[in-house]
């Protein structure tokens, strides 16, 4: 199965148009909030079903804060996370739920981790990046139980699979 990542896209979803061919096929996309309404654009662009939570910049959207999605044999937490301060809360909220990954966003910066079994996973800003990284998101791929992360983003050579 591989999953889109995406977050922090406030308004502006043209830079997945240049990922779209490192990105495809997709089966589903996360948005991370801070404008979870450009899920929908980006559902349809990909032309798959979204999950999306709403950010600290949602203000009048119905998406949860947060939720946990059953996908391939893993669980993902997906939140925005501007109500954690730390990653360690991040991963406690997502051992709370039995999450094999958190995916947050709001820092606007890309990370990926891992304590024990339990990954954590922010893919960026997909419109309006910090400290120095690139607009970006990030592609999941499970495989035969097996979870493997990629950045995607204008720095990446072509062809990322």
């Amino acid at each position: 199965m591989r999953i889109g990542v995406f977050s922090d896209s406030h308004g502006d979803v043209s830079p997945a148009k240049r990922f779209y061919d490192r990105l495809t096929p997709l089966d589903c996309i996360f948005h991370l909030g801070d404008y979870a309404a450009d899920g929908e654009k980006l559902a349809k662009l990909f032309a798959c079903p979204v999950y999306a939570v709403r950010g600290n910049c949602d203000y009048r959207s119905d998406a949860p804060l947060e939720l946990t999605v059953d996908l391939d044999g893993k669980r993902f937490l997906l939140l925005h996370g501007h109500q954690y301060y730390f990653s360690d809360a991040l991963l406690y909220r997502g051992g709370e739920v039995h999450a094999d990954m958190v995916l947050y966003g709001h820092t606007h910066m890309p990370d990926l981790s891992a304590n024990g079994p339990r990954l954590l996973l922010n893919p960026g800003s997909l419109s309006r990046p910090r400290g120095g990284s690139a607009d970006s998101c990030a592609l999941i791929v499970t495989d035969g139980g097996d979870l493997h992360v990629r950045f995607v983003n204008a720095d990446n050579a072509p062809g990322v699979r």
